[in-house]
């Protein structure tokens, strides 16, 4: 084989002319690298911006259900202080069916736990990322709002069970349904908020088959 061994340049022309050709391969092979990294990081934040709002429109439409069990809820808890104050006389409770606390429409953020821990936000625009933040910090604290309801109402179904309740149980009770009426004013204030400040551009879905379903029969009087 054959190899042929670089020539020296003859004149400061040449050599000026190898360096040039030589950087324009170089500048080249960088626009490159550089233009595929863009096209990656383009299609990485996309993918991130698709399954954000994905979650976003959920969430939106978890806060919309909570809302349209707002007025369910009031005349749910009016009714167990009437049920309250049965008791108190020594009368009967009077429900004819059991209290059942308000039904729950999941929504994840599982997506945006992901999108924390990877690179795909230091891609977006500023102002996109600060929009993500908020909503979904709002999302989050939605969250545990609703799990701190779903305990109370777990306590107060205590109360389907009169005849094996001590004096202290009732105490309990009361409790648990101050606790219900506060937690109640705190999702309302949370979940106006995200329809107002944190939908991402989203509207509420409808709710259909067994959501609709699950809210009629929680609105269903228990008196």
């Amino acid at each position: 084989m054959e190899i042929h061994k670089p020539k020296a340049a003859h004149s400061w022309r040449e050599f000026l002319t190898e360096i040039g050709t030589i950087t324009c391969g170089i500048l080249i092979a960088l626009g490159l690298e550089q233009a595929v990294e863009q096209v990656h990081w383009r299609d990485e934040v996309e993918t991130e911006r698709e399954a954000l709002r994905d979650e976003a429109a959920e969430a939106v439409t978890t806060a919309a259900y909570r809302v349209a069990m707002e007025p369910c809820i009031a005349h749910r808890l009016a009714e167990i202080e009437t049920g309250f104050r049965r008791q108190a006389r020594g009368q009967s409770l009077g429900f004819r069916q059991p209290v059942t606390g308000p039904p729950a429409w999941n929504a994840s953020t599982g997506s945006w736990e992901i999108a924390l821990s990877g690179q795909a936000l230091a891609h977006m625009p500023h102002k996109e990322k600060l929009a993500f933040s908020d909503a979904f910090d709002t999302y989050k604290a939605f969250d545990e709002l609703r799990n701190e309801e779903g305990a109370v109402w777990r306590r107060l179904s205590l109360i389907n069970h009169p005849d094996i309740l001590a004096p202290g149980d009732w105490v309990e009770l009361h409790q648990a349904y101050g606790q219900a009426l506060g937690m109640n004013d705190r999702m309302k204030t949370i979940t106006q908020y995200i329809l107002e400040q944190a939908t991402l551009g989203h509207r509420p879905e409808k709710f259909e088959g067994i959501d609709q379903g699950r809210l009629a029969a929680f609105c269903t009087s228990i008196l």
